[in-house]
């Protein structure tokens, strides 16, 4: 359950929230908070004793919360062992194989291949990759207007989320396609009008955008989208980094549109990154992709194969689209947010303004339960696969409380939590 023992951030968390902000160069975070590794399902502890109920889920990267106790049992396993992280891609070990099958054996008939990467953004880059080497031809890549695909350059090159991110660097060709039901109708303009199939490398699909503000694809828009690049040979990329392994109650989030893409990523609730594909997809000579750590960092493949596992076990994915149904119908009664939209436990809904969304976000966790945001005034709620009806309960009755205090006129926050989000004196 909550508890707050101090304010937010509390004095041991400000000490190291006020170094790592002098002296890491990527500075940036979400919650003003530092997390202690205590924790159990959905709660997790900060190192001033504060407990938080996390619907943020580390961005959608750990879907069994805190401190699965089989989780941990794996983790003790390989507790006497070192070294536990190989050059994978050189030297085998046998957790990635298993990694490899599966994840194979939870995409459609057919996908009997995956490489294994360490992040997102080099999954959504090694398929760019793995398409380009199957066209020689290649000029550009096609990406969806708002969507986001990682922060390496040839992701940031289809990202399109906030300038911020790509100022100042260098991005390979791409062409947009509207997020909407015009996006085959534009695809198809584009082959008539300025280039053949073979010059496209490929099209890139997030079925449910993540940072670009947790928009549910068009059934529409995906089905034909899917029927113009299959004529026409173009390979469609499903970007499932953020929305894929059962988070929208169905393993892919493809899957709730009755297509298959031609290769897919994944990576955040898997643990490690992977492109996953047809065997024949991949490029046949040795070295045309690798990675140093890719398919050796043993305890992340061994988590990864355990969370797969408990997901099939314990029936998660029936149970995500239960509780997202159940907070889905939640939102849509809330007075005062709009847009209420959601698959499974990808839930989001909008405030009429951002700097009103960025208050809500900071007053929530001043009060012990985290959000995210994405989009411009959108809040996303992620809660974990282990979540139940009656936190759900509790956040929504946080939101709505939360919700009355910043709504007020004039309303500002004070204090230390100022200093590490957007709040109080930054919007009056």
């Amino acid at each position: 359950m909550i508890k707050l023992e101090t304010s937010v951030p509390g004095p041991k968390s400000l000490r190291i929230l006020k170094g790592l902000k002098e002296k890491n160069g990527g500075w940036s975070i979400s919650y003003p908070l530092v997390f202690s590794g205590k924790g159990e399902g959905p709660y997790c502890e900060d190192i001033d004793g504060n407990v938080f109920l996390d619907f943020g889920s580390q961005i959608a990267s750990n879907p069994l919360g805190y401190n699965h106790p089989e989780l941990l049992e794996t983790i003790r396993s390989y507790s006497n062992r070192f070294p536990i992280k190989y050059a994978g891609q050189d030297f085998a070990v046998r957790e990635h194989l298993k990694m490899i099958e599966e994840i194979t054996d939870i995409a459609p008939r057919g996908f009997d291949s995956a490489f294994l990467i360490n992040s997102g953004a080099e999954a959504v880059e090694n398929a760019m990759k793995i398409c380009m080497r199957k066209r020689p031809g290649t000029k550009f890549g096609i990406s969806m207007e708002k969507g986001w695909h990682g922060r390496t350059l040839g992701a940031l090159s289809l990202t399109n989320s906030n300038y911020v991110h790509k100022k100042g660097y260098m991005r390979l060709p791409t062409v947009r396609l509207p997020y909407n039901e015009d996006a085959a109708e534009h695809l198809e303009r584009l082959l008539r009008t300025e280039a053949s199939p073979d010059e496209i490398g490929f099209v890139m699909v997030e079925h449910v955008q993540g940072e670009g503000g947790y928009n549910i694809a068009p059934k529409k828009m995906v089905e034909e989208l899917r029927r113009v690049t299959h004529q026409n040979g173009i390979p469609y990329i499903a970007d499932e980094v953020q929305c894929g392994v059962g988070r929208t109650g169905r393993w892919w989030a493809f899957e709730h549109y009755g297509i298959t893409p031609d290769i897919f990523t994944s990576a955040k609730a898997l643990q490690v990154a992977a492109v996953v594909a047809p065997h024949r997809m991949f490029p046949h000579e040795a070295g045309a992709i690798s990675s140093t750590w890719g398919g050796g960092q043993i305890i992340d493949m061994a988590l990864g194969i355990r969370t797969i596992e408990i997901i099939k076990k314990d029936k998660l994915l029936s149970h995500n689209a239960r509780l997202g149904h159940y907070m889905l119908r939640y939102l849509n009664d809330m007075k005062g947010i709009t847009g209420q939209r959601g698959l499974g436990l990808m839930l989001a809904f909008d405030l009429p303004t951002a700097r009103l969304r960025d208050n809500l976000i900071a007053e929530c966790t001043a009060r012990g339960l985290l959000l995210l945001g994405c989009g411009t005034k959108t809040i996303r709620l992620v809660p974990p696969y282990v979540a139940a009806k009656e936190d759900a309960d509790k956040a929504f009755a946080l939101i709505e409380a939360a919700l009355r205090r910043v709504s007020v006129r004039g309303f500002t926050h004070h204090g230390a939590i100022c200093d590490f989000v957007h709040c109080g004196k930054h919007h009056t």
